[in-house]
């Protein structure tokens, strides 16, 4: 581990080529310590991508999760962007790029400080002289998108309906906005991932399926719902981060899963993968709200699950789209629920116990 204020790279030779320090925000969260860990992993693979020291910001950088993740080359940054803002300048000093990961599953995220977390980050940034940001955000605006072909950041697009104040989707929304406002559009690339990530329904769902052989669901059968792979949004995230910012500035990315399903179809593709019947269980909200806090007894991780179902439903037929955006920036289509299901059947057989 390092402290903030420890000397890094000079600027110099950034600016030529792009190549320098990454700074991951979130890494003790799922995403972000898949991004981490990626990272990593590629350079070990491509000695080309050589030159993109990695460093890791969380919170605690005494956890095992942590200490993997240095073990594997990461340097560890452990700050507080909502308890210390002003120790984020010092951490970002020399950094070229930010990958900027909001994760509402960590245990810091919730639904009031996810935007000052995010603005810590981006005014530090900023001040720092970080050239290339890169968000991930899991909402899209509601009206259509731009075709996959020739991605664009439109800082004008706004969500068509109003926004609770108590909602990750305003959260979110207030950190895009800021971003827009604080570094200019060729200096930022987003990558969203709207719907439903592949392994939250093992993460939420895992436990139900194994005992009682059933899925539960939000009761709209027929609502359709766009879905994604988090080895997927990982891989797209870091294909961005290893190219010049020239390349990917100034635009936005879908990564959604190739097929579109309704929920229906959703639970015919869960038998076909664990290769079992599974039984559709649909139930209100407020049961499937009792289900998820069983497992993860945590108020801000299921209510963020139930804004994305909620989200979905409200939607529903008014922007749904399999993009090939994912395709066109790693030269691999994403990976199907079908596989998903298949490469983790085992995961899906025995109950679990309650997770924190």
């Amino acid at each position: 581990m390092t402290t903030p204020t420890t000397p890094r790279r000079s600027n110099s030779t950034s600016s030529i080529n792009n190549k320098g320090p990454i700074f991951v925000t979130g890494a003790d969260g799922e995403k972000g310590s898949a991004i981490v860990r990626s990272l990593l992993e590629m350079q070990l693979r491509h000695s080309h991508l050589n030159g993109f020291p990695v460093y890791a910001g969380l919170p605690d950088a005494s956890t095992t999760e942590a200490r993997e993740l240095e073990v594997l080359g990461a340097t560890l940054i452990e700050l507080d962007p909502i308890v210390k803002p002003e120790a984020v300048v010092d951490a970002l000093r020399g950094m070229t790029k930010l990958c900027l990961v909001v994760d509402p599953h960590g245990q810091q995220i919730t639904r009031v400080n996810a935007a000052p977390y995010a603005r810590a980050y981006i005014d530090a940034a900023k001040q720092a002289g970080v050239e290339h940001v890169i968000f991930l955000s899991p909402f899209s605006p509601c009206d259509p998108t731009t075709p996959p072909g020739t991605p664009t950041l439109d800082a004008r697009r706004r969500p068509s309906f109003p926004l609770s104040p108590n909602t990750f989707r305003m959260q979110f929304s207030i950190i895009e906005s800021h971003l827009q406002l604080i570094f200019s559009a060729e200096q930022i690339t987003t990558i969203r991932y709207p719907g439903i990530v592949h392994q939250h329904l093992l993460k939420f769902f895992a436990n139900y399926i194994a005992t009682h052989s059933a899925l539960p669901l939000p009761n709209h059968p027929h609502m359709t719902i766009e879905s994604s792979d988090l080895g997927d949004i990982v891989r797209a995230t870091c294909f961005v981060a290893f190219s010049p910012t020239s390349r990917h500035g100034g635009k936005e990315y879908k990564v959604t899963g190739p097929q579109l399903m309704t929920l229906e179809e959703l639970g015919h593709r869960v038998s076909a993968g664990l290769r079992r019947d599974i039984r559709v269980d649909m139930v209100e909200m407020p049961s499937l709200r009792e289900i998820l806090l069983e497992v993860v007894p945590n108020e801000e991780s299921v209510a963020y699950t139930l804004e994305m179902w909620g989200l979905q439903w409200r939607l529903n037929g008014r922007r749904f789209e399999v993009t090939r955006d994912l395709e066109a920036l790693t030269g691999q289509s994403g990976k199907t629920l079908v596989e998903y299901f298949e490469d983790n059947r085992n995961a899906f057989s025995v109950p679990i116990q309650s997770v924190n």
